[in-house]
């Protein structure tokens, strides 16, 4: 006869420490944790989606095979009925379903001692961004402290947030942040939402990428973006010159492949011939050439090719090695002659 459904006793309002089966608990397609790629997936799916990258979540099955769940370290969950929804702690229930679920690799003795595990349950209906117990927890753990989330995950808490709240002001006090922290994450993340389309292709951990160039004003400039000062809600940008950045950030052909290139490609797009260039598919070393003048760009190569001339000379070169610098430096003296 099959075991009968075990009932859970009533909460108090406030949070509350205990233990809960697994298998009443379930992961949370909406948990900005998830950065909303979780939206409308099964829990299998989304159980697959903490497995792989960005999360890795079998990478915490060795420490729970051999150390058990530890007490002090409980799930944060919202309960609704009988079943309780992770707010925080998705990567460990994930690898203790992977645990329970394998009875080929895992013995009986180390899945009974995980069947049951320690989690804080704040009550029913406190979603992330309606519980006031939940939202210092989160805000205070996770956006800015101790336990860092991904971008796009705090980008994703702060919308949410925002909007539950109506006011951007009273948000910044509760957590304690300043307007240009904030910014950071809302202007990017908002602006994503408003062209969906255009990123539809681009992963969630590469949010930081777009986030981080729009510290440079020049990047900012050049895609026309307009953001209402006191909500921080986008008013308009050039859709166009938005293509072009995200192709510069993350197309086939990316221009930029870390972020300290991007002063570099601020400089560039701040400057219509370099960016045209840039835009033709020239590489950001090559459209560089064209942010100053022609005159002024001539001048500083020259100065850094006597700098390269005197580095070769002070090594040295035997007799080979200088015929071919020669040969070069006459080839390219020919070229230079036949253009003029």
């Amino acid at each position: 006869m099959a075991d009968a459904p075990r009932r859970f006793p009533r909460l108090r309002n406030e949070p509350q420490y205990t233990r809960v089966a697994v298998s009443a608990l379930r992961f949370d397609p909406e948990n900005p944790r998830l950065g909303g790629v979780a939206k409308g997936k099964s829990q299998r799916q989304i159980q697959q989606y903490l497995e792989g990258a960005p999360h890795y979540a079998l990478d915490l099955v060795g420490s729970l095979v051999q150390n058990g769940f530890l007490p002090y370290e409980p799930l944060v969950v919202r309960r609704e009925n009988d079943e309780f929804y992770v707010i925080e702690g998705n990567r460990r229930l994930a690898a203790v379903q992977s645990i329970l679920s394998d009875e080929r690799k895992y013995p009986l003795e180390v899945r009974d001692r995980l069947r049951e595990i320690p989690v804080l349950v704040f009550p029913e209906g406190a979603h992330q961004g309606d519980s006031e117990e939940a939202l210092r927890f989160l805000g205070v753990k996770h956006l800015f402290g101790f336990r860092d989330w991904p971008p796009t995950s705090k980008a994703m808490f702060l919308d949410q947030r925002v909007k539950s709240k109506k006011n951007l002001e009273q948000v910044l006090r509760e957590l304690n942040i300043s307007r240009s922290e904030v910014a950071r994450y809302l202007i990017p993340y908002r602006l994503r939402r408003a062209a969906r389309q255009m990123f539809k292709k681009v992963a969630a951990e590469d949010f930081w990428s777009l986030a981080e160039s729009f510290g440079r004003r020049k990047i900012r400039l050049y895609i026309q973006l307009d953001v209402d000062s006191r909500t921080m809600q986008i008013k308009a940008f050039d859709p166009a010159k938005l293509h072009h950045l995200t192709q510069f950030l993350y197309g086939k052909k990316r221009r930029v492949t870390d972020t300290r290139q991007l002063s570099a490609l601020g400089r560039v797009l701040g400057s219509p011939q370099a960016a045209a260039n840039l835009e033709r598919g020239a590489s950001l070393e090559e459209a560089s050439l064209y942010v100053a003048s022609k005159q002024e760009t001539i001048t500083q190569l020259h100065r850094q090719l006597e700098k390269l001339f005197q580095k070769i000379k002070t090594l040295s070169p035997g007799k080979d090695e200088s015929a071919k610098l020669l040969q070069v430096v006459e080839d390219f003296a020919n070229r230079l002659r036949r253009r003029t």
